[in-house]
């Protein structure tokens, strides 16, 4: 669905009547997909393959990460593993989880910051808004199935303040899953559409709503991301080639 900047704030103010049920995901490609981090490896490419993941490699990256942050978690208990695999996904190690946001708007800065300004790749950005009533967590099916992860926030900052939580999956195409699981009346998945060149004007909006790089992954190299969006945000966006 391709709609203005406007027309998705007022979505956004629509569904603060379902009181939390909807939760966003921004991608800076209308075209990409929903993929999990681990299914856009060759480690991933089946529900057995998921499985050997489970009982062999996070094992090791659990013994690797628990000597260095000084924690362990019970990767044999739903929860722990769940916390494992969100703090693991938010280090930069390929996980079935995807991350999402209970707020709009921090999707929308999620699509929108890693358009190249100079260059987009792209005419328009994407925003998943799911609607994750009825979806429930549970790593053991091997069923195909795409379920809605809330680990504790514990130790993972990045998650609380992005409002963060997770879809966890073990199928390759998270999007075509959920429509097939649609029925007439009955819809779980909206992708928006967003033109590119509105850029400036939302990330200047959002700012001033307190999101930013700073806000939301506070550092030093934060500070200077935030310092370059403001210099920029000056200059008109160029059309994508």
């Amino acid at each position: 669905m391709k709609i203005s900047w406007a027309e998705y704030k007022a979505i956004a103010t629509s569904d603060l009547e379902l009181d939390g049920a909807v939760i966003y995901r921004g991608q800076r490609l209308a075209s990409w997909g929903l993929v999990s981090s681990v299914h856009r490896t060759a480690l991933v490419r089946s529900i057995p393959d998921l499985k050997g993941y489970a009982d062999y490699m996070l094992p090791r990256v659990h013994d690797a990460l628990e000597a260095w942050v000084e924690r362990s978690w019970d990767l044999k208990h739903s929860l722990g593993l769940a916390e494992f695999l969100a703090f693991a996904q938010h280090n930069g190690f390929p996980t079935p989880l995807l991350d999402w946001t209970a707020s709009p708007y921090i999707a929308a800065y999620f699509a929108f910051e890693g358009v190249n300004h100079f260059k987009p790749q792209s005419e328009r950005v994407a925003i998943f808004a799911f609607n994750q009533e009825g979806q429930v967590y549970d790593f053991a099916d091997f069923t195909p199935h795409v379920s809605v992860l809330r680990p504790r926030q514990v130790g993972n900052h990045k998650l609380a303040v992005q409002q963060g939580c997770f879809t966890v999956t073990n199928v390759l195409d998270i999007e075509q899953h959920i429509r097939l699981n649609e029925s007439e009346g009955r819809k779980f998945l909206t992708k928006y559409e967003l033109d590119v060149r509105e850029r400036p004007k939302v990330i200047r909006e959002l700012s001033l709503m307190g999101i930013s790089a700073v806000q939301l992954m506070p550092s030093v190299e934060a500070v200077c991301k935030k310092a370059l969006e403001d210099l920029i945000g000056l200059v008109p966006i160029e059309p994508p080639k």
